[in-house]
């Protein structure tokens, strides 16, 4: 699909603060942003984002330094990630969806000088800070006691200059751990802008196109979607809160050309009644990723937008999508297949399936851990050698963790390795919700297992072995839960039990747990 017009090159702007300065240059009245009608140019926004790094300068920020921001959807994600880029440092972008214990983890991880934060999320964040050794200036972005656009506004907006590498770090992303805790993928500018390229290639290039994106931006799907439509000199539509109605009415009113969202987002949008009466006829195309569609809403997103519809599979490591099932392929009367599909590998990456004991590639049809070999790959995990070592090979293969087959050039998903729980296109390990069931102290063990969830796709539940003489009750448990883990991740079911089943060596079978629900 191609627009009417073709945007510059990408590869020749190799990194983000190059891209804002050249847009900024070449495009200064164009709209980059909207968000709930909060609006900034490309011109505005180098501006800007000059002003805030020479502030992080003045506190001392540098090359390699990280800085965080816990915020919902806006503005002032892309201004501290650009200001943070025009001084070699590397943002974080930390899931407000997560307790204030589990943010206060991720800003310790990272070593976070500077946190950018939400009034709505100050709430017991700087006791867990304290807690955690982090030791960082909290910046409050809005409300009674905001402060950041007066920090800001007193410097200069003066161009530091600086000029990051091909192999530099761009964006640091954090991804839910099967340790229990998340790790920081780190994206490289090479990595991201061979995304940006393929995207171009796939969606097209014209200024002129106008991405509404359905996901948050502590998202690899939705940061790394905005930024290459900001590659091309686009314009990103997005809100800080997701309401199907309001989505549904941005589209004619925006003239959005292109959707980024996920399976269980387009389901919703199909459950409400306006779906039905609103005109789509200027999308030209809805990607998605993060899980695949149950059929017949697949098929009754093609026929009610009417639009080319591009699934994609990839990972945080890989820089966001790396297969592609195009709109030709969402014919399901002439391909049928390809309904459990997710398409092929990107041009420049290849994909194939291997026997994750032995490490023997499998033959075509066989089912196996999916391997990727990619431009896009992460440079690593961030302060995790011995992590980053088990996925990221020496010759240039990324082990995925999923289990699929390859047919007819086409992957198709089976499994999950390491079985993940994909709840709404947010990645759950069972290691994050058992780390917090097992503290309880009349719980002996636990493991937590996915569920089919008509809205969600997944949710969580959780088998557990109770101390002995425990009373405690599944709504205790689940209450217990929910103030120290994100919502999403609280279980919604808890079954009690004497023991698991387990392998000869003792390991629990999630599998043999979870197989009554999905039968």
């Amino acid at each position: 699909m191609t627009g009417k017009g073709e945007g510059r090159n990408v590869e020749e702007l190799g990194s983000l603060e190059q891209m804002i300065r050249v847009h900024g240059r070449e495009r200064p009245d164009a709209l980059m942003a909207d968000y709930d009608g909060d609006r900034v140019t490309y011109g505005e926004m180098d501006a800007r984002t000059n002003r805030i790094a020479q502030a992080m300068a003045a506190h001392g920020i540098g090359p390699d330094d990280r800085i965080a921001i816990i915020d919902k959807n806006g503005l002032a994600l892309f201004e501290t990630l650009f200001a943070a880029r025009k001084l070699g440092a590397v943002q974080i972008a930390v899931n407000w969806r997560l307790s204030a214990e589990e943010m206060a983890y991720v800003l310790a991880d990272s070593g976070a000088k500077l946190v950018f934060v939400s009034e709505e999320f100050t709430l017991g964040l700087a006791e867990q800070c304290a807690s955690h050794g982090v030791d960082a200036r909290l910046i409050v972005l809005d409300g009674d006691n905001a402060e950041y656009r007066n920090w800001y506004e007193a410097h200069p907006a003066q161009d530091t200059g600086h000029e990051s590498g091909p192999d530099d770090v761009a964006l640091q992303l954090y991804t839910s751990g099967t340790t229990g805790r998340p790790k920081g993928a780190m994206l490289i500018n090479s990595g991201i802008f061979a995304f940006y390229k393929a995207a171009g290639d796939i969606m097209g290039r014209d200024p002129e196109f106008r991405h509404l994106n359905c996901l948050p931006l502590f998202h690899v799907g939705g940061i790394n979607w905005s930024l290459q439509a900001m590659a091309y000199g686009s314009q990103v539509i997005g809100f800080r809160e997701f309401d199907a109605e309001t989505i549904i009415r941005a589209i004619p009113e925006r003239q959005a050309t292109q959707l980024m969202t996920v399976p269980a987002v387009v389901q919703m949008l199909l459950e409400t009644p306006l779906v039905r009466e609103t005109d789509f006829s200027s999308l030209k195309g809805i990607v998605y990723g993060g899980s695949t569609f149950p059929a017949p809403v697949l098929k009754d997103a093609v026929k009610t937008f009417g639009c080319g519809m591009f699934g994609m599979y990839g990972s945080t490591e890989l820089s966001f999508g790396n297969t592609l099932l195009g709109p030709d392929e969402h014919d399901f009367d002439q391909f049928p297949d390809n309904l459990t599909s997710c398409g092929r590998a990107f041009p420049g990456s290849r994909i194939k399936i291997v026997d994750p004991a032995s490490f023997d590639e499998l033959e075509e049809g066989k089912a196996g851990e999916i391997w990727v070999h990619s431009p896009q790959r992460a440079a690593g995990y961030w302060n995790k050698p011995e992590a980053s070592a088990e996925v990221f090979l020496d010759d240039g293969w990324y082990r995925t963790g999923d289990i699929g087959t390859i047919r007819g050039g086409h992957l198709h998903l089976t499994d999950r390795l390491n079985d993940m729980i994909i709840s709404g296109g947010e990645n759950v390990y069972p290691a994050e919700v058992e780390r917090v069931i097992n503290e309880h102290p009349q719980v002996l063990e636990s493991a937590a297992f996915g569920i089919p969830d008509e809205k969600w796709g997944e949710t969580v539940a959780v088998a557990v072995r109770k101390a002995e003489g425990s009373a405690v009750s599944e709504d205790e448990l689940i209450a217990y839960a929910r103030d120290l883990i994100a919502k999403y991740k609280v279980p919604r079911k808890i079954q009690f039990m004497d023991d698991f089943p387990r392998t000869a060596s003792g390991k629990v079978q999630r599998n043999v747990l979870k197989k009554p629900y999905w039968e």
